[in-house]
């Protein structure tokens, strides 16, 4: 499933960078600022696009994902170029896998909350009417949620990676990656307990909408 969610963030991939491309050769009076000239072709230039919105949409969401998703794939910048001072190659090692992590991390947030955006946790007596659309919910909220557990998976897995060196020889700048670190190590963040109470909340909603019956209501003529 989170191959066909990757297919999906493809597909809009193109669109999005046929719109960079088309933004990035206009003319420089056409802008506020000069823009920068150079390709965003490494982690760090994806990851610096990633936002927390105050109010969450699919698109927004998807815009997250999108750049993020970029960045998991694409390579490390230059040691200097690096989001925190790098002293060797074993530090710049540890680096790599903190950020790996961390972009993990988001992403199976913003997968649990795109999910969201389809799912619906209450079921009420006239919830037959809407079945088809709720069933059809759940279907795509299911997915992205499998989706985010996935990528929580591998965000412990980078975890339990950056354990391996020692942080106050090793340590980063980047404060807020290592109390997410130190987080997932005691268990504070847990994506995978949250996805799968959703996921047993959504059996339970679908054994709902089946038990139920149907519900007649006829609008009172005037």
């Amino acid at each position: 499933m989170l191959d066909m969610n990757r297919y999906f963030f493809t597909v809009l991939a193109i669109f999005l960078l046929v719109s960079i491309n088309t933004i990035a050769k206009g003319d420089s009076k056409d802008f506020n600022f000069k823009p920068v000239d150079k390709r965003l072709k490494y982690v760090e230039d994806f990851f610096n696009l990633y936002n927390e919105w105050l109010y969450q949409d699919t698109d927004n969401i998807s815009r997250n994902i999108y750049f993020l998703e970029l960045a998991w794939v694409l390579p490390f910048d230059h040691p200097i170029r690096a989001l925190t001072p790098i002293s060797n190659e074993v530090h710049w090692q540890r680096y790599k896998y903190l950020i790996k992590m961390h972009i993990a991390v988001l992403l199976a947030k913003n997968y649990l909350d795109f999910g969201k955006q389809f799912y619906k946790e209450n079921i009420y007596f006239y919830s037959k009417e809407y079945e088809k659309e709720l069933l059809d919910g759940y279907e795509i909220a299911e997915s992205y949620f499998k989706s985010a557990l996935g990528w929580f998976k591998i965000a412990k897995k980078y975890a339990n990676l950056v354990s391996e060196y020692d942080p106050y020889l090793y340590g980063t700048t980047l404060y807020y990656m290592e109390d997410e670190y130190k987080k997932i190590m005691n268990g504070e963040i847990y994506y995978d307990v949250v996805v799968n109470r959703l996921l047993n909340k959504i059996k339970e909603n679908r054994n709902k909408l089946k038990s139920l019956k149907d519900f007649d209501w006829v609008e009172p003529i005037p």
